[in-house]
């Protein structure tokens, strides 16, 4: 556990190392690269104070870490929040296609990552927007099925509904699960979720 949560009593360090746990279960493939973001929405429930946790120790869970965070909508019992690995979604928000898509829709994505997240982050006040799926790694063939703007078939449901040729949706699919599977395994094995964070995980890999 990190230094600054050194001081946490027993139960206290329980609730957090397996809130710790379950963050970077949830964000590995944006942990190991491959999911540009992760978006996760935490509220409190019974045995589960995930906003709690958040809210005390959110930051220092991930200080130090290749991961980021901006909160998208905050209210009293409930945060939507955006994960993200910042050099691995700006080069998302500048690759071609997604780049004409999102200027289309007022994302100022010459002026780089920050001006983007607080139009998201000011869109996000309404209602989710439909053209954050490119930033979440959902093909954008995917994205514009699903907001109509391309006429494509609907293939196939998984992590997200799937328009036309689902070979590069489900390989994503794919990709996003077997990164899971693989920091599952990393802190089965004992690896605290402060390493996985660092990001090294194939140096990780080779020393358990």
């Amino acid at each position: 556990m990190h230094n600054s949560l050194s001081h946490l009593d027993e139960e206290q360090h329980k609730a957090v190392s397996a809130f710790s746990e379950w963050l970077v279960s949830s964000l590995s493939p944006t942990i190991c690269g491959n999911k540009p973001s992760t978006v996760l929405t935490m509220t409190d429930i019974r045995f589960q104070p995930l906003l709690a946790l958040w809210r005390t120790y959110g930051k220092l869970i991930l200080a130090g870490s290749v991961i980021q965070f901006t909160a998208l909508h905050t209210s009293k019992d409930r945060e939507t929040v955006l994960f993200y690995r910042p050099a691995i979604l700006e080069q998302c928000l500048i690759y071609n296609l997604h780049k004409k898509f999102l200027l289309q829709f007022g994302y100022p994505v010459n002026s780089g990552l920050g001006p983007c997240l607080d139009l998201l982050q000011a869109r996000f006040q309404q209602c989710c927007p439909h053209e954050v799926g490119v930033l979440l790694g959902i093909p954008l063939k995917d994205v514009l099925g699903f907001m109509g703007l391309e006429n494509l078939p609907l293939t196939c449901r998984g992590e997200w509904c799937v328009y036309g040729n689902p070979d590069e949706s489900l390989a994503a699919m794919k990709q996003y699960a077997d990164d899971r599977i693989y920091v599952d395994n990393l802190l089965a094995k004992g690896v605290a979720p402060q390493e996985i964070l660092c990001g090294n995980l194939e140096e990780l890999a080779f020393a358990i």
